[in-house]
């Protein structure tokens, strides 16, 4: 062994090249990795492997931070890490700067030989040294990718060969390091991180900007983060554009010199110019199917290149895929296309024709479209218009289509019908009335003499979808009958028709049979437009019906069919995602629901046909129900309230939706105490839904809310007795817990076991946890008291009671006591304090502690802001008004 003496010929090391790098600025914890990098402890190695800018150096930086003191030897490498003595001088000076390494440990007295990696007595002096700790150390070997001469590989394979108990490698790099991976990976004693796991999450990218202290809106980030696939270094370029510029639009269309800047000096600076040309040519097309790089490069070699730049040291495209294809990744290819756009702009029109005719040849009538547009050619947009119109809007290929129609327009190219039809029918799936209405006049007058009877049926189908959008039931069931089914029954558009005419048969049974067969042969000729329509009907159904969960699981595959990168209005993805947020309500899940509502606004926009309407009564209304469950109690019921009003006096809405939206707000308001709001909900509810069942379940919880609970015993049993129909399924098990209250108020504790039971037999297949979840608190103390006596429903009560505790809403605020109404209904008539309390024949501390509590209660700062809310609510009445059915 090498003694003391002998240190000095260890070569030089910087401070810096051995000091685990300090935090960033704006740094995002990721506690999903450092768990898994802190069962490392087991393990002989760590491997974090991505491409450059994914962030393996700041995740090992903070999991070394984390670590006791002492307990990790950083190395950052570069290229003189090719020498192998500095290397080795660089190892011992990081492991000599461990606490966990005594003072007399031989690791602080080696000197290195001259040929250390080949020195076996230097290897076996390091191993045995690491052999005697007391616990393991951690050496990180950041940024390995430098290191590419053999003698320092030759070496760790070696010290990891003899396994010492004493030590972890933990490596970063763009490729994977010559180490004997598979064998840990075999022997469970590797943990490896790649980029699919360094990519950042939604939430993570919203955590980033917010450290970063950027404004981008919460709307965003989801789609940010697909467009740069996670990418933590183009999100941190994202952030930074977006502070310069104030916006993400430099960002987003590659116009952003900083960014360009950071991918040519990082990403592309590695490529050889062959790589970097073939890419630049490439970034025309989102995907590329095999066969095309060669046609659009020149180059026999064109495929093998890309499967290079495939490999994780670049990973700058994406291969795979049935059938086989590549893709630049989305940040890298947007602005490789704005260069060439810029530089080149006739070489980027060629190309772009060169790829239409590829895709034309192949039967790509989408992508061979959408590049005829970028290549600027109207007459061959406008060919491949007639030829492929009606196919592609059936298969869902709206964006292309509306560029397509966009060029047209622009260049003044005169409309035939075709173009006109097809432009109503996207301005109809968008819910733009009016403009549907233009396009359909243009249809008109330039109608042929003769029409095929394609275009024929296509205009129907277009006048039937305005008057289902837009006019009274009974118009758009004329309308629906006027389609030609026997017309449509040669032509492509004939599910489309069968799809329309569904809604005139005469039970939801024969509806549904004939969806069912419709989605299968849609699904066969991917017609995904059609088939997202039935799924989202199918889901409708399923919800009338009560079958909650088999309506979320429709509604997720309808969602999952819209286009992602379709960022205009759309009534069938409006309308699946308010299913998804009525089934996350109804699990008792508000916080999802309310993602979902947020998700439905730019679906709508400010759209004035009548569905729209409807779905922003229904989409505001659970967003106002789940705001109030999550604690937001007055916001929530306010916004419920505007929902309403916005829908104007007179106006009716789909029973359904007047049904919950009455239901939900009425039961918030009397739970809230908003005697006002509770009645001016029931009054709405009796101009829409004479007749139903949930006015009689309203009119019992407000005989209960009055303290009437054998009053409200009699409004339920007349509901059940007289099988009074209701629109919705799950109103049946609200009614029967609303009479489980009653019967606790009356002391009819076996009765309202028996409801409790009934209730819970309800609501189980379908998953209704809502009414039980948000129950007040007398009603859960009835149900935890009758734990273990439950029989079939002790399952789904465990459920209700376990979702209750994760999600530890705030206790809602007490009611205004007797006293505090008595001072509210006084401060309207700015009297004094003095003179209040004069009236009331109490002290004035007295009252100024009556007016804090008021205060509290509301959610208001001053007497003003109480007024206004009081008189809203109706908190000026002396009770609830009751009401008749």
């Amino acid at each position: 062994m090498r003694q003391c003496r002998d240190i000095t010929s260890r070569r030089q090391v910087p401070r810096t090249k051995i000091t685990v790098p300090g935090p960033l600025a704006d740094l995002v914890p990721r506690p999903r990795l450092l768990t898994l990098l802190d069962g490392a402890a087991e393990a002989a190695m760590v491997f974090v492997g991505a491409p450059a800018g994914f962030g393996k150096t700041v995740l090992l930086a903070e999991w070394a931070r984390r670590r006791d003191r002492g307990a990790v030897a950083w190395l950052s490498a570069d290229a003189d890490d090719n020498d192998d003595r500095l290397f080795w001088s660089a190892v011992l000076e990081a492991l000599g700067r461990c606490d966990r390494i005594p003072d007399g440990n031989p690791l602080r007295l080696l000197a290195v030989p001259e040929a250390p990696s080949t020195d076996l007595a230097f290897l076996a002096g390091v191993a045995d040294a690491l052999d005697t700790l007391s616990e393991p150390v951690v050496l990180v070997l950041d940024g390995a990718q430098e290191i590419t001469a053999p003698g320092p590989w030759h070496g760790l394979r070696a010290l990891v060969r003899h396994q010492p108990a004493g030590l972890c490698l933990a490596v970063s790099s763009r490729r994977e390091p010559p180490l004997p991976l598979g064998r840990a990976r075999f022997a469970d004693q590797l943990v490896e991180i790649g980029a699919a796991g360094l990519r950042f999450t939604a939430d993570e990218a919203d955590a980033l900007f917010a450290t970063a202290d950027v404004a981008i809106p919460r709307d965003e980030v989801a789609p940010l983060v697909a467009r740069t696939g996670g990418w933590p270094a183009g999100l941190r370029l994202a952030a930074a554009s977006a502070t310069r510029h104030g916006s993400l639009r430099e960002f987003d269309t590659g116009r952003d010199a900083a960014v360009l800047d950071y991918l040519t000096d990082e990403v592309l600076a590695p490529l050889t110019p062959a790589q970097w040309e073939l890419l630049r040519t490439i970034s025309i097309c989102d995907e590329l199917p095999a066969g095309l790089a060669p046609v659009l490069s020149g180059r026999a070699d064109a495929e093998a290149m890309l499967r290079e730049l495939g490999e994780p040291a670049a990973r700058v495209v994406d291969s795979g895929g049935t059938p086989p294809h590549h893709r630049v990744t989305p940040l890298l290819r947007t602005y490789l296309r704005a260069e060439l756009q810029r530089r080149a702009p006739d070489r980027a029109r060629s190309l772009h024709a060169a790829a239409a005719r590829w895709f034309a040849r192949h039967d790509r009538p989408a992508p061979a479209l959408l590049h005829s547009v970028r290549a600027g050619d109207p007459a061959r947009v406008g060919e491949l218009l007639r030829e492929h119109a009606v196919t592609l809007f059936l298969a869902g290929e709206h964006h292309v289509l509306r560029l397509a129609l966009a060029m047209i327009e622009d260049r003044r190219v005169p409309a035939d019908s075709l173009a006109a039809l097809i432009s109503a029918a996207l301005c109809l799936e968008a819910a733009e009335t009016s403009a549907a209405g233009l396009q359909l006049a243009k249809a008109e007058a330039a109608w042929p003499d003769r029409p095929a009877a394609e275009l024929t049926v296509l205009r129907q189908l277009a006048y039937a979808r305005l008057a289902q959008l837009d006019r009274a039931p009974a118009q758009a069931r004329r309308a629906a009958e006027a389609v030609d089914e026997r017309l449509a029954g040669g032509t492509a558009l004939d599910g489309l028709v069968i799809l329309h005419r569904a809604g005139l048969l005469l039970s939801r049974e024969q509806a549904r049979e004939t969806l069912v067969r419709l989605l299968g042969t849609a699904e066969e000729l991917r017609q995904d437009f059609t088939v997202a329509q039935c799924l989202t009907a199918l889901a409708e159904l399923a919800g009338y019906d009560g079958d909650y969960r088999v309506m979320e699981t429709l509604a997720r595959r309808a969602e999952a069919r819209r286009p992602r990168q379709e960022s205009v209005r759309s009534v069938q993805g409006a309308q699946a995602s308010a299913l998804l947020a009525y089934g996350a309500l109804l699990r008792g899940e508000p916080a999802e629901c309310l993602k979902h509502a947020k998700g439905i606004r730019p679906l709508l926009g400010d759209a004035p046909a009548r569905t729209a309407r409807d779905l922003r009564l229904l989409t505001e209304t659970l967003h106002g129900a789940a705001e109030f469950e999550l604690g937001g109690w007055h916001s929530g019921l306010r916004r419920m309230r505007r929902a309403r009003n916005r829908l104007g006096a007179g106006r009716s809405c789909p029973a359904g939706y007047a049904a919950l939206c009455a239901v939900l707000e009425q039961r918030a308001a009397l739970r809230l105490g908003a005697a006002g709001q509770a009645r001016e909900t029931v009054r709405w509810a009796l101009s829409v839904l004479s007749g139903s069942g949930e006015l009689l379940l309203m009119r019992a919880r407000t005989q209960l809310r009055l303290g009437r609970h054998h009053a409200a015993s009699t409004v339920l049993r007349s509901l059940a007795d007289d099988e009074v129909p209701m629109e919705l399924s799950w109103a049946a098990i609200e009614a029967s817990l609303v009479g489980v209250q009653a019967a606790l108020a009356a002391g009819a504790r076996e009765r309202a076991a028996r409801l409790l039971d009934d209730a819970l037999r309800a609501a189980e297949p379908t998953g209704v946890r809502f009414p039980f979840v948000f129950a007040p608190p007398e009603l859960i103390g009835f149900l935890t008291s009758r734990l273990g006596g439950l029989g079939t429903g002790e399952r789904f009560a465990g459920e209700i009671l376990a979702v209750r505790r994760r999600l530890r809403t705030p206790p809602m605020p007490a009611p205004l006591t007797d006293r505090e109404r008595g001072v509210l209904r006084l401060l309207p008539t700015q009297r004094s304090i003095e003179e209040i309390a004069e009236d009331l024949t109490v002290s004035p501390n007295t009252v100024k502690t009556h007016v804090r509590g008021i205060y509290a209660k509301l959610d208001v700062r001053s007497r003003r802001e109480a007024v206004a809310i009081a008189q809203e609510r109706g908190l000026l009445d002396t009770e609830v008004a009751d009401f008749t059915v």
